[in-house]
């Protein structure tokens, strides 16, 4: 019996490991209906659920794959696309300029989900320096996600407000 306890232990923590390791929340059907606002036959864009300001959005490309120069020059097209498509969009709703286009490769760099995508950070004409922005993405951190009424409300004004 005492060999069994260990063993069962082990394998818990083994599975949760190998569950970790292999969900991807940009793969998940919910996490994109949810979040999603755009769509083409290769890339989603999202609404962040944890957004470091207004109009924070995720462009990603529907096949799943880890690093930026595992994509193919199409998907890289349609994502260039699709920021750009963000971007009317976000100035639209919320009343936005510059924004700050930002992708990790790897883990050494932060990339905590391991399917590529682009953050389509948008800021307001004049808005405070970088050093402010940062510090938003630490308060970001500290927030938690937005709630499912409000991420239901600024998906649909993005849906709205995108061009097809």
């Amino acid at each position: 019996m005492r060999f069994r306890f260990p063993f069962f232990i082990a394998f818990f923590l083994f599975a949760i490991t190998l569950q970790a390791n292999t969900y991807c929340p940009f793969c998940d059907s919910l996490v994109l209906e949810r979040q999603a606002f755009y769509e083409d036959d290769l890339v989603y864009a999202l609404y962040t659920h944890m957004p470091i300001t207004e109009g924070h959005c995720l462009v990603i490309p529907k096949r799943h794959v880890a690093n930026f120069e595992e994509l193919n020059d199409q998907e890289l097209q349609r994502i260039g696309q699709a920021i750009q498509k963000v971007d009317a969009a976000a100035k639209k709703v919320f009343s936005t300029g510059p924004y700050l286009l930002h992708q990790k490769n790897g883990k050494e760099v932060g990339q905590s989900v391991f399917h590529v995508h682009f953050h389509y950070v948008p800021r307001k004409i004049g808005q405070s320096s970088l050093m402010a922005l940062l510090s938003k993405v630490l308060i970001a951190q500290l927030k938690g996600p937005i709630s499912h009424q409000k991420m239901k409300e600024v998906t649909s004004k993005l849906k709205e407000n995108i061009e097809k």
